[in-house]
């Protein structure tokens, strides 16, 4: 009897062993290839194409990453669909680190509100980091007459529907601006929509139109020349390039028009990987030569940690689907 005891137990014994050593193994690939990353290329999926300001600034990250990390880090450039095609291509991809997107705010918050998109953005990827914020402003044409942000307001509440804004498209990030003052000065504008943003602000120069929110780095050269007038700063704080304009919210409380890039990873893609990424996305937004560049082609760097980008992202989305319903621009995308 004691003998089948001791064999019972030595049986028992062998086959914890056996289940120990077998979790064992099915854990170290996961964890070593954590600590090991990367240990292959990185590709860096931009959704537009090749040669904008977007692309420029996913390939200085490309080349800092591959000096920090060790490992080739390439960009990939995958247009269409408004973004949506590079961006369902990252949420599809293994959840390891190596498939990262460079995502817009357009891509991340506002077309997911305006049309049907492959993606859930918050269900699919998570946060490396917060990259840059691009600021914005409001002009006018020079033929408008308009001199101030208060001279829209007066104006268009005299005369509803009469002055004309421009945008990059029925549903984009320029439009929902606009609409979005209208919202917050309540009044009326019409809305004229172009292929893009070049066109719409070669359409207000000439005094086609009167008015567009956009991009303050692209809008510069036509203030310059007095073609333009920047007539407040859409985006928050105080503008670097034009430090005389005042910003937006000063007269409309509330209002801001904020355009941004973050680094995104697939949704499972584990906790050290992102952590790792992330630290060497603040390192290389820290450099004094990469906030020289950024700078240079309007953006300001935004460095931190996925948690505060995250946190953003929920605030941004909240905000644009209030102005999308009260818009009725659901749908304008598709």
């Amino acid at each position: 009897m004691f003998h089948d005891f001791r064999h019972k137990l030595a049986r028992r014994l062998a086959l914890r062993r056996m289940f120990a050593l077998a979790l064992a193994a099915c854990a170290a690939p996961a964890l070593a290839g954590t600590d090991a990353f990367p240990s292959k290329s990185i590709a860096v999926v931009v959704p537009m194409s090749p040669g904008g300001a977007t692309d420029v600034l996913a390939r200085l990250l490309a080349q800092h990453l591959t000096q920090a990390l060790g490992q080739p880090v390439v960009v990939e450039n995958k247009p269409g669909a408004t973004g949506s095609i590079g961006a369902q291509h990252v949420a599809r991809a293994d959840p390891e680190g190596y498939t990262l997107l460079l995502a817009p705010s357009s891509v991340a918050v506002v077309n997911p509100l305006v049309s049907k998109v492959p993606y859930d953005f918050e269900r699919d990827f998570r946060p490396v980091g917060l990259l840059a914020h691009a600021e914005t402003v409001l002009v006018a044409s020079s033929a408008s007459g308009l001199k101030s942000l208060d001279d829209v307001i007066r104006y268009a509440k005299q005369n509803p529907g009469k002055l004309k804004f421009g945008s990059n498209g029925q549903g984009g990030a320029l439009h929902l601006g606009a609409e979005f003052l209208q919202q917050a000065a309540g009044i009326e504008l019409t809305h004229i929509p172009y292929k893009g943003a070049s066109q719409a602000e070669t359409a207000l120069a000439s005094g086609e139109i009167d008015l567009m929110v956009t991009n303050t780095i692209s809008a510069m050269p036509h203030i310059r020349a007095g073609r333009l007038v920047a007539l407040a700063i859409a985006s928050p704080g105080s503008s670097r390039e034009l430090p005389q304009v005042p910003s937006a919210s000063a007269t409309l409380p509330g209002y801001s028009v904020d355009t941004w890039l973050g680094l995104y990873a697939p949704a499972r893609t584990p906790d050290a990987v992102v952590a790792r990424l992330n630290a060497a996305t603040n390192a290389f937004l820290g450099e004094a030569a990469t906030q020289e560049a950024l700078r240079n082609r309007g953006f300001e760097p935004a460095p931190g940690t996925p948690a505060a980008a995250l946190q953003f992202q929920r605030g941004e989305a909240a905000m644009w689907e209030k102005v999308v319903t009260q818009a009725k621009a659901r749908g304008s995308l598709e």
